[in-house]
């Protein structure tokens, strides 16, 4: 019985593991772009300019540019 319970608890935690990296994995490219536009939004409305150099995307701020 307890040799039963044993491997019926550990095949949970392995389904549930594989779902939860399913999960993760088909939702990457929407917490991608939510990222992406929550951080153009904060360089525009702080004065920056969201500039795309090579594959990179970065902020450039009027501070930033003084250096």
């Amino acid at each position: 019985m307890g040799t039963k319970f044993a491997r019926y608890a550990v095949t949970l935690v392995v389904l549930a593991a594989i779902t939860g990296a399913v999960v993760k994995i088909t939702t990457a490219p929407d917490r991608i772009r939510d990222r992406r536009q929550t951080a153009q939004s904060v360089c525009l409305s702080t004065g920056g300019t969201w500039t795309k150099i090579g594959r990179d995307e970065i902020c450039v701020t009027p501070d930033s540019a003084k250096h």
